[in-house]
Parts: C-alpha cells; structure tokens; sequence
C-alpha cells in the first residue's frame, strides 16, 4: 500500500530535528521530501481526515507564509513581524516572541502534499503523538514522529482546505510554553483562521 511519507518527515525534521539552539536561535530548517518519488506518494491518500467544510482562500499564504498572520493578530501574540524563508514544500515563515528571541514558532503551508490533513492522516501509525482536534472550527492533529512537547516543541497541522495543510511548529525555550507548548500552537491556529477569513 501507497502511503505519504512526506507529511511525515515534516513532522519529524520539525520537532525531532530542531532539538538545539545556533546562536541563540532555534534551528528549524525543515525537510519535506523523502527523496526520489515523494513527490507522487501522496496520491495514495485514503482522504481519512475530517473535511473542510468552509475552505479558507489561501493565494496569499501559499506565496507568503507570513501572511497566515497579520500585523493586528502577531502583536496580540506579542510576536514580531516574521522572518519569510523557503523550504522544499514552500514558504516559511519564523516568528519570534518580542520579548524572548529563544522562543520561535514556524508557520509553514505544506504545498508539497496535495491532499491535505489527510496526507498526515495516512502517516499516524509511525507517530509517537497523534491527537486530532479542530481550530475554530476547522479539523486539525497534534503530530510527531517524536514527542518533545515537555521540552516546548509541539506540531500543529491545520487543514485549511482539503488540499492544503498548514504547519505550526513551536519551538519554546523560556515561559510557561516551554513545558506546555500546544496552547501555544492552538492560539497561533485561531489567529491564523481569523486572519484568512478576514482576507
């Protein structure tokens, strides 16, 4: 059977990957292909993940991931404007707490799968967490191929279509999201939900 393993190695290099610090930013560069074929893998997804009932237009974050927050949304976060970047699957973008440099959240829209938080769906088996949810209303998952979520990082994928998926790494050094992170990504998801909607 066909599965999606780049969804996979996402979470993976995300969290796993992102275990240190270079100086005094936390290293993030994620990597989202498997090598040859990855890029056909995700035709084989059994579109297992709830549907999007209300797809989001997404043009703005597909081309900018920075975007997904808009300048109201990261000063209510207490985060600054965003450092744009590019990965394998696309545009990145790293957000920094204005306050606290070490503690970094990634937002990532993963364009290289073509079906969605189902891509993921088809990739739970080899996650050591797996938790679905739904942010403001939308299907979401808690996901990693390594917890690290006691050491401040924790994976949020939020389906904004059934197409796309975005990721929301956090990656917490000092405060209270350190040692309880996905609040943290939860609180990013609702502002970046409000923020699409808003256009």
């Amino acid at each position: 059977m066909r599965r999606s393993l780049v969804l996979l190695v996402a979470a993976g290099a995300l969290v796993a990957g992102c275990s240190g610090t270079k100086n005094g930013t936390a290293s993030s560069e994620p990597s989202y292909t498997t090598g040859a074929g990855s890029s056909s893998a995700s035709s084989g997804s059994s579109g297992s993940a709830p549907k999007v009932s209300n797809p989001l237009k997404t043009s703005s974050i597909e081309s900018d991931a920075c975007a997904a927050l808009s300048a109201a949304k990261r000063s209510e976060l207490g985060l600054g404007e965003g450092e744009r970047g590019t990965t394998s699957a696309g545009p990145g973008c790293s957000l920094f707490a204005a306050d606290e440099k070490l503690n970094q959240i990634d937002i990532s829209p993963v364009l290289a799968n073509k079906n969605g938080l189902s891509d993921v769906y088809d990739t739970k088996a080899n996650d050591e967490y797996f938790e679905p949810t739904e942010v403001s209303g939308y299907p979401a998952v808690y996901a990693a191929s390594l917890d690290h979520r006691k050491n401040g990082k924790c994976g949020l994928f939020v389906g904004v279509t059934d197409q796309l998926a975005v990721n929301i790494l956090v990656q917490y050094d000092r405060g209270p999201g350190a040692s309880d992170p996905c609040p943290v990504a939860l609180k990013v998801g609702e502002a970046m939900i409000q923020t699409l909607k808003e256009g």
